[in-house]
């Protein structure tokens, strides 16, 4: 009997660490990852959108990661965002996601922070990471875009003119649902988080960067590049216990508290989003953006949005 289990235990080893080290949501590769030392390099490249939409997709991937990345033997000190997308970083959330009849291999809400809506505990938790995170920015980023890069660390970006920020929901009729402007707030200042948020403008590198909204703004992709690995190689050889405190404290005045997210950022937007006016205007926002992907208003909705109102 006892050789029988063991010989059972022996062969069934191999199934159970991969039942261990299996990923808990789908995997679509929309996450390239390359390690050197401690520093993980994360690509953003969704080829399941030509704007790299913030979708099912890449939610999933991203899920995963975030699970590896709170393990406690990981060797990763610092991660590194970037894209593969030239014209986008983060486009901006899938907008089919408020509309009837989406459907997702995810759960609405985080099983393990039940208050929280799927996409917005992800860029909670990466803010709790314990590892230095820098978004290194190339392309576009809205909407949920904008709050994946304030949910990082750091943010770096090239000033080529494809780079814009823009924190647009309330052209939609809705709020930054993950916290966005609470983050704008405590980054840029109370009266021009309002300036932007209010206004969808697109931001330009340059500008982000004189106001606070980014670290750094680089004349070329190659200076951008190498300031970010070589910042992240720094940071990478410190004791990864000493990463975290830091973390901790500067988290503790600088970022909304959960209460505060739930409540005033994403219980606001789930109140808002089936108003027959929003969920009209998410359809005129799709139609018009020939299915959210490469098109005139994707390219320059801080410019043009004013094609939606008319």
């Amino acid at each position: 009997m006892q050789r029988g289990l063991l010989r059972f235990a022996v062969l069934a080893l191999p199934y159970l660490f991969a039942i261990a080290g299996a990923a808990r949501y789908p995997s679509y590769g929309t996450l390239q990852t390359t390690q050197t030392d401690g520093v993980l390099n994360v690509v953003i490249n969704n080829t399941y959108s030509t704007i790299n939409l913030f979708d099912k997709h890449v939610q999933s991937d991203l899920a995963n990661l975030i699970e590896e990345l709170q393990a406690p033997d990981t060797d990763v000190r610092v991660v590194v965002f970037s894209s593969a997308n030239e014209e986008f970083f983060i486009g901006h959330i899938d907008v089919k996601y408020f509309l009837p009849g989406y459907e997702s291999p995810l759960p609405l809400f985080d099983p393990f922070i039940p208050q929280m809506l799927f996409p917005v505990s992800l860029l909670w938790n990466i803010t709790q990471l314990p590892q230095a995170t820098i978004a290194m920015i190339e392309g576009r980023t809205r909407g949920i875009g904008n709050e994946f890069i304030m949910s990082c660390d750091m943010r770096f970006a090239s000033e080529a003119p494809s780079v814009l920020f823009n924190q647009f929901e309330a052209s939609f009729g809705v709020n930054p649902g993950a916290g966005g402007g609470m983050y704008l707030a405590h980054t840029i200042g109370r009266a021009r988080a309002f300036e932007y948020a209010l206004s969808a403008q697109d931001v330009d590198a340059r500008t982000a960067a004189r106001i606070g909204w980014i670290n750094t703004a680089f004349d070329t992709s190659a200076a951008l590049h190498q300031h970010v690995q070589a910042l992240a190689a720094r940071i990478a050889v410190f004791e990864p216990m000493g990463i975290a405190a830091t973390k901790t404290g500067i988290n503790a005045v600088s970022r909304p508290t959960f209460d505060v997210l739930v409540r005033d950022a994403q219980n606001v937007i789930s109140g808002l989003l089936g108003m027959p006016s929003v969920q009209a205007f998410f359809e005129k926002f799709i139609e018009a953006t020939h299915n959210q992907s490469i098109s005139p208003l994707e390219l320059n909705y801080g410019r043009d949005l004013g094609e939606l109102f008319k």
